[in-house]
């Protein structure tokens, strides 16, 4: 079976009992603790992909990290997927079960990447920006990279709008190079 069919799966199993026993938040706050675990935590993401632990023996120690930590609706989950050897599949699940919470409560994930950090009046102005173009609350990640020189390039869901100095300066040698090509 394709991987990313199983995170599916199970993401929308666990959203649906979320949904229907109204711990949506809760549920959503703990896949949020366990995906960024599985990717922050060397250790952790080891034990997950580990396949010589017995099933009982992993369960006993996610039941000892995590109770008290999550829901009980989590901590089920947590035993069902242990059972059914998916646990490695955990990060995958996390991030299928955010894009449902997402869409279900209509917020819009937006990245967006200057060569310097912004402060935060820039950062709530491009938000409201982005909600008078989507019609959604928006989620906007910030990330800095100094190749891009200087602009911006701003992802929203699948669309991209790319205003960096870098990928101008690429238009403007292509233009360039070809004018260059034809005049000879």
């Amino acid at each position: 079976m394709n991987l990313s069919k199983i995170s599916v799966r199970y993401a929308r199993a666990l959203f649906a009992v979320a949904r229907d026993q109204n711990l949506l938040d809760q549920v959503h706050a703990d896949m949020e603790l366990l995906g960024h675990a599985s990717e922050e935590i060397p250790a952790f993401r080891s034990f997950l992909e580990n396949p010589v632990m017995i099933p009982s023996a992993k369960r006993k120690l996610l039941h000892n990290m995590f109770e008290g930590n999550v829901s009980k609706l989590t901590l089920d989950f947590l035993d069902l997927i242990v059972k059914n050897n998916r646990l490695s599949f955990i990060n995958g699940i996390s991030r299928q079960f955010g894009d449902q919470y997402r869409e279900f409560k209509g917020i819009s994930s937006a990245i967006l990447t200057t060569a310097e950090e912004i402060d935060e009046y820039t950062r709530d102005k491009i938000k409201q920006l982005i909600l008078t173009d989507t019609k959604s609350k928006v989620l906007l990640e910030g990330k800095t990279d100094n190749e891009i020189l200087g602009g911006f390039v701003l992802q929203i869901e699948d669309k991209q709008i790319d205003a960096s100095v870098r990928t101008q300066l690429n238009k403007i040698k292509k233009e360039l190079t070809r004018n260059t090509v034809t005049a000879s």
